[in-house]
């Protein structure tokens, strides 16, 4: 018999909402650390804190942190409280993450492809996962959802026009190879998250 009625998902538990929020932010971060690791770059606030972090010495957390700041504004008033503070505990806990594994996990040799695969991959499902479970990375991430939402324009493609800017910089503070590797995976990122989150798809409530 067919029916009319859109099927209604069940609302996540805090459990299951707090569980995929860890899992993003630990998969996040981890893509991070392959990339530095790599001498690579990424897009958005990241990508921008990595550069400065390159260039500058200090830290990545420390730059991604403050870099973030501004964007907590926008996102109280435009997306909510509750979207807003597990945006900021997600990129805090990025942020201390991303400092602390390369004391814990390092890698001997790492080609700069092959690690733009790897970590675009790792962190375009931590992202997925933020997303999917209320909240972000920060920064233009929290943009980009909302341009989505309110437009329907693709927040992966909104970050790729973002990133473009970014690795336009880029050639000023690391070597071309390694820009074009970097834009190779910035490319992969973004088109995962453009084809996998989805508001008509699976998200949690």
């Amino acid at each position: 018999m067919h029916s009319d009625q859109t099927l209604q998902l069940p609302a996540h538990s805090r459990i299951d909402n707090l569980q995929g929020q860890l899992f993003g932010i630990v998969m996040a971060a981890f893509g991070v650390s392959i990339l530095k690791a790599a001498g690579l770059v990424t897009g958005q606030t990241a990508g921008l804190s990595i550069l400065i972090s390159y260039a500058s010495g200090w830290s990545f957390g420390t730059v991604f942190f403050v870099l973030n700041l501004p964007f907590y504004a926008f996102a109280l008033k435009r997306m909510g409280v509750p979207f807003t503070i597990r945006s900021f505990i997600s990129a805090t806990a990025i942020s201390l993450m991303a400092d602390v594994l390369p004391h814990y996990i390092q890698f001997g040799e790492l080609n700069i492809f092959v690690a733009a695969i790897v970590a675009s991959c790792t962190a375009s499902v931590g992202l997925i996962a933020l997303f999917r479970h209320g909240a972000s990375a920060g920064g233009l991430g929290m943009l980009a959802l909302y341009i989505q939402d309110k437009s329907g324009f693709k927040a992966g493609w909104f970050q790729l026009l973002i990133d473009l800017c970014i690795f336009a910089v880029s050639f000023l503070v690391i070597d071309s190879m390694a820009v074009l590797a970097s834009l190779f995976g910035a490319i992969i990122l973004n088109t995962l998250i453009a084809l996998n989150h989805r508001k008509d798809w699976y998200v949690a409530q």
